[in-house]
């Protein structure tokens, strides 16, 4: 589904190349869902970006469906951490906003039943006719992701889209989030930027550990093989899911007790 070969990503700035990430290689299945996790500054969003096409690969390239991507396009939905929502419209008119840009071809009566299909499915169609304002952030993530969803893209990317949420909201959020992915019969994939271990582990197939920044490379892919459907209280009981946390809390600790190590030495000097 998607083919990440060999990019690197590189800026100019005031005091020379800046490189973001370098070497990346990374094949995605149609259906799959992946994680990627790591340090701030270490290129997780950059990649998310290639993939949207918003950022182009000074080497390398990126494939989607065997095609090399060019730029954004509807084939990708997109989920921000700020929701993004234009605050004149409704949580309707948000939602029908993008349906109408992504799917012209399609009667308006399809695009309006669209948009009611995706909002009951994240609970807020007795809320369809708030403005932004007048909602919680929960309700404005579950409008960007019912939008997403709503212009039916073959890739669903998600840049750490519940970040700014309450832990029982996010929670929350998971479950609408994997029950909208089974309803599509699993064919969406979705790859996802967090730094919540818990969160990449109850949700994804794989997980990509990035080594820190800059030139910015993958450390390890974890294979996530805990059973579907999940269920939080379950899993956390589970012995592969205590093996993968703690599997992946010492990738990340490692560079932090590095930083530490390198501190005191340099206090010492």
């Amino acid at each position: 589904m998607i083919s990440i070969q060999n990019i690197e990503i590189s800026f100019n700035t005031p005091r020379g190349k800046f490189t973001a990430v370098k070497d990346i290689n990374l094949d995605i299945a149609q259906g799959e869902i992946v994680s990627i996790i790591g340090h701030s500054g270490c290129g997780k969003s950059t990649i998310l970006n290639a993939i949207s096409g918003m950022l182009f690969p000074t080497k390398g390239k990126v494939l989607l469906n065997n095609s090399e991507v060019k730029g954004p396009g509807p084939d990708r939905g997109i989920v921000f951490q700020n929701y993004s929502l234009l605050p004149w419209l409704t949580v309707e008119e948000n939602v029908y906003q993008a349906v109408d840009a992504a799917l012209a071809g399609k009667p308006t009566s399809e695009k309006h039943e669209l948009v009611a299909k995706y909002l009951r499915m994240v609970n807020l169609w007795e809320h369809r006719e708030k403005y932004p304002k007048q909602i919680s952030g929960g309700m404005k993530q579950r409008t960007a992701i019912a939008r997403a969803f709503a212009i039916d893209p073959s890739v669903l990317l998600l840049d750490e889209p519940f970040g700014a949420l309450d832990a029982l909201t996010k929670g929350s959020l998971h479950i609408e989030l994997l029950k909208m992915w089974n309803l599509t019969q699993q064919s969406k994939t979705i790859v996802m930027v967090t730094h919540d271990i818990e969160e990449a582990i109850f949700l994804s197939d794989r997980i990509v550990v990035m080594n820190n920044g800059p030139a910015a490379t993958i450390r390890e892919i974890e294979e996530v093989n805990l059973p579907r459907p999940r269920n939080k209280k379950e899993i956390v009981n589970l012995e592969e899911y205590k093996i993968i946390r703690e599997r992946l809390l010492n990738l990340l600790m490692d560079k932090v007790e590095i930083d530490e190590k390198d501190f005191y030495k340099e206090k010492a000097a």
